[in-house]
C-alpha cells in the first residue's frame, strides 16, 4: 500500500506541469455542459464556447455522464447500464489536536465506524513530529461506504470520530481537539452490489471518437484510486488504437503476488 507523502494538491499540480510542458492545456472550473461526437470529430460545449477536439475521454463518475451523454439511440445500450448503477459515500474527518496522539503513521481500526487512521502530521512532515513531539498533529479518518453518516451532522460525526478514535489511542483522551472539519462525497464511488461487474462498460464506446474512463468501468479492479488510473491507462490504450497508432500498450502490469497472497491466487 502506498501513501501520499505530501499534499495531493502538489502531487497533481506535478501532473499539470508534465501535461503543460508536452503542449497540453488544462482548464480548471470549466464544467462540460454537454458533447456530441460524430465521424469526424467531437463538438464540446463548456460555459457557452462550443470546442472541437479529435478525440475525447469522459473521465467523471457514471451520474455525471449520465447527465451529459447524448440523447441518441447509439448511446441507449451505454444509459441503460449507467442506471443498473448506485452510488457509495465515503466520509473524511479531519482532526487537529495540541499534541501527538499516537507514534503510527496510519492505522486500521477494526469494527468500528471509522475504518482508516492517517496521521498527516507524521506522513507530510515526520522531522518536525520526531524534533518536538509536543507539536499539534493533523488526524484524518476515513469511512467508505458511509450511509450511516450521511444524514448526520458535523458535531454528531466528529463526537462518533473521537469516541472511537480514544479507544484505540490513549494518548487522545488527554489532547485538546483544537479544530475539525467533516468532508462527505456522497457520490464517491459506485456501490459494489453483487453483480454489478457485468455492467461495468469497457473504454470503447459506440461512437469511434468518444471513450470512457473512471473507477466504475470495466478495469477489473475494484472503486479505488489505482482502479481509477488503470482505467486511464486502458482508455488511452483504446484512443490509440483508433488512432491507428500500432500496438498501443500503457497499461503497467500487476506486480507479483508475494507472501500469503500467493496462496490466494
Amino acid at each position: 500500500m502506498g501513501v501520499p507523502a505530501l499534499p495531493l494538491t502538489e502531487l497533481y499540480n506535478a501532473a499539470g506541469d508534465y501535461i503543460r510542458a508536452r503542449g497540453g492545456d488544462i482548464r480548471l472550473r470549466c464544467p462540460v455542459d454537454s458533447f456530441r461526437p460524430d465521424a469526424s470529430e467531437v463538438k464540446v460545449c463548456s460555459g457557452g464556447e462550443e470546442l472541437s477536439f479529435d478525440y475525447l475521454i469522459v473521465a467523471v463518475p457514471f451520474n455525471s455522464l449520465a447527465s451529459t451523454l447524448p440523447q441518441t439511440a447509439e448511446f441507449k445500450p451505454l444509459r441503460e447500464l449507467m442506471q443498473r448503477f448506485r452510488s457509495s459515500p465515503i466520509t473524511g474527518i479531519h482532526l487537529w489536536f495540541d499534541r501527538e496522539i499516537s507514534d503510527l503513521d496510519h492505522a486500521v481500526l477494526l469494527d468500528r465506524t471509522i475504518q482508516w487512521m492517517f496521521h498527516k502530521s507524521r506522513i507530510l512532515r515526520p522531522h518536525a513530529l520526531q524534533s518536538n513531539p509536543g507539536t499539534p498533529s493533523y488526524v484524518e479518518l476515513v469511512v467508505s461506504a458511509s450511509k450511516s453518516l450521511v444524514e448526520k451532522s458535523r458535531s454528531e460525526i466528529v463526537d462518533l470520530a473521537l469516541k472511537e478514535l480514544r479507544e484505540f489511542f490513549p494518548a487522545a483522551r488527554e489532547a485538546t481537539l483544537l479544530k475539525s472539519t467533516v468532508i462527505k462525497e456522497v457520490h464517491a464511488t459506485y456501490s459494489p452490489e453483487p453483480g454489478v461487474d457485468a455492467y461495468r462498460p469497457p473504454s470503447a464506446t459506440a461512437s469511434p471518437r468518444l471513450f470512457l474512463a473512471g473507477d466504475w468501468t470495466a478495469t477489473r479492479w475494484p472503486a479505488t484510486m489505482e482502479g481509477a488510473v488503470r482505467s486511464g491507462y486502458l482508455a488511452a490504450e483504446s484512443l490509440a488504437t483508433a488512432a491507428n497508432v500500432a500496438s498501443p500498450k500503457y497499461l503497467v502490469p500487476d506486480l507479483p503476488a508475494a507472501g500469503l497472497m500467493r496462496l490466494l491466487t
